[in-house]
């Protein structure tokens, strides 16, 4: 039966016509924009984990554009601080030069004038040097290298203080130590009337003692007063003398136990020379009571103790040498040789027959003292060292000569292992400003980078002077130099660590990239087969439409 009233072939050929238009229209997008979705209805999961790639990958592509202005910042920072270095290094050169001994007081001074000129152009640097319109640098003032009058001490004694101490030693008594640790630490008590000391704990068989400490009070170490420091005549210099005079007869002889207290401060007195200390505790020479007083009850509790014992080792030393021996330096070399000997045995086998031992000594010294000390110069430029000009007919032992305080050519020290006080973390890199860097797609994924400042003031060159004390400011000029190394170190480690960083990043970015686009993009061989096959369905519906709408029409021309 044939109706005319639907024409059901035509409204199916239609609609099957439309789905294929619609696939049709919807390969033609997927091709024209590269995109298998293009909007949420094409897949809405998909669109959803799409954007979230494409977010990781932007914020990837920052990232390493960030990371890359890190690099660049320490670049900046790296090429002024090579600056710094190469000023610094012919500050040193300046410096090495100015301690030549042909250069007089006007040649130092046009050196330092120099170096005060490279100080301000390492300010400078430190100051100016931006990158895109900020400060590289930390503007701080304070020491990176610890406190400056610590410095100047530490660097004092190890520069010459300690060496020139224990040549003295030497030079006096053929003493020296044998390679014990010898630990420096710093006070800073003005109560106190000892400017330095030497404590130990302990002892050997032979009663040399162990675990030596040299301490230094800080309230008598005046660092513009360097290199001598203190005033005349007690300058600090000879005061290291003295204790270090303790610390070699500490490990060369039977200090723990058998040797007078007048004994061990005499020698130490003798070594640094005490001329103006008898002075005023004899009234010029003229009144020896209260140093024999000293003596006999071995007290050393007050100056009077102290002359008392320098006297009896200037009586015992100028005695041994009338009976043709060598001194003081014969009893100390008896010492020395014979562990755990007495000082009583010293005086008995080494005096060369001046004293049958230590009771006959003190008797001797007793009744002599007086016409002895009456004899001696008290009053002339030489303070009566051992070795000098008044104890031995020597060069003239001022109280600023004695220690010349241009180093032995032993740095540190001739018979100790010095230990010394911690002043600044040595190993510290990095500053309190810190430049935070985001190298991440995510919130807070970021590399914090502290530059601290690197001025004469962080530098600890603050006093440098090439005119009154060159050497000391080599030593300071080394630290300095050692400093910036290690920052430059640690900014050469942060730049790699950038660059390990920016190759993470990019590696992250190109799979991110991947995953997007096996989401997201088009695959143009199953969207063209697609189009194609479309298409030609399309054509045949059209077709197909043509012939079902002329159906209809063929009936009505029939019963027309």
């Amino acid at each position: 039966m044939l109706t005319v009233n639907t024409n059901i072939a035509s409204s199916f050929t239609r609609r099957q016509l439309e789905s294929n238009n619609t696939g049709l229209d919807i390969s033609l997008q997927r091709l024209s924009t590269g995109q298998r979705i293009n909007s949420a209805k094409d897949d809405a999961a998909g669109l959803q984990i799409s954007n979230r790639l494409n977010s990781q990958a932007r914020g990837l592509g920052v990232a390493i554009r960030n990371a890359n202005d890190g690099i660049s910042l320490l670049q900046v920072a790296e090429g002024a601080l090579q600056s710094v270095t190469d000023a610094l290094q012919r500050i040193r050169s300046l410096g090495l030069q100015a301690m030549n001994g042909s250069n007089g007081a006007s040649e130092r001074q046009a050196l330092d004038q120099e170096a005060q000129q490279l100080l301000q152009e390492i300010d400078r640097v430190n100051e100016t040097t931006t990158f895109a319109g900020r400060k590289v640098f930390a503007q701080g003032q304070s020491s990176a290298l610890g406190d400056l009058d610590q410095r100047a001490v530490l660097n004092s004694l190890k520069g010459f203080w300690i060496s020139e101490g224990e040549q003295r030693v030497f030079d006096a008594f053929g003493l020296r130590a044998d390679g014990a640790e010898l630990k420096i630490t710093f006070s800073n008590d003005s109560s106190s009337q000892a400017l330095a000391s030497v404590s130990s704990s302990g002892a050997d068989g032979n009663g040399r003692v162990l675990n030596q400490v040299l301490n230094v009070n800080l309230a008598y170490f005046d660092a513009s007063s360097l290199p001598d420091g203190g005033s005349y005549p007690q300058y600090t210099d000879r005061v290291i003398a003295h204790e270090m005079t303790h610390a070699v007869m500490g490990r060369t002889m039977n200090f723990a136990a058998g040797l007078p207290a007048w004994f061990i401060e005499g020698a130490a007195e003798a070594v640094q020379g005490a001329d103006e200390r008898l002075a005023a505790d004899t009234a010029g020479g003229t009144n020896t009571t209260a140093i024999v007083s000293a003596f006999n009850a071995d007290d050393v509790s007050g100056s009077a103790g102290y002359s008392g014992g320098y006297a009896a080792v200037r009586y015992m030393h100028a005695s041994i040498k009338a009976e043709g021996g060598k001194g003081i330096k014969d009893i100390m070399g008896y010492l020395n040789s014979n562990p755990g000997s007495t000082l009583d045995q010293a005086l008995s086998n080494a005096s060369h027959g001046a004293f049958t031992g230590l009771a006959d000594f003190q008797s001797q010294f007793s009744s002599d003292a007086a016409a002895y000390v009456a004899g001696l110069d008290l009053s002339n430029a030489d303070t009566g060292a051992i070795g000098g000009l008044d104890a031995d007919g020597g060069p003239t032992l001022t109280a600023e000569n004695v220690l010349l305080n241009q180093g032995t050519g032993v740095p540190g020290s001739q018979g100790f292992r010095l230990v010394e006080p911690t002043l600044f973390n040595d190993t510290a890199v990095g500053g309190s400003a810190l430049t935070q860097f985001q190298v991440g797609a995510e919130a807070y994924e970021t590399i914090q980078i502290g530059l601290g400042a690197f001025n004469v003031d962080t530098l600890a060159l603050g006093r440098l002077s090439l005119q009154d004390t060159p050497g000391l400011a080599v030593m300071d000029i080394d630290d300095a130099l050692a400093y910036i190394d290690r920052q430059r170190g640690y900014m050469g480690a942060v730049q790699n660590r950038l660059e390990s960083t920016i190759s993470n990043l990019q590696n992250i970015a190109e799979n991110t990239a991947a995953s997007r686009s096996r989401i997201l993009d088009t695959d143009f061989a199953n969207e063209t087969a697609n189009l194609a096959s479309r298409q030609i369905i399309q054509q045949a519906a059209q077709s197909i439409l043509a012939q079902a709408n002329q159906r209809p029409q063929a009936v009505l021309e029939l019963l027309a």
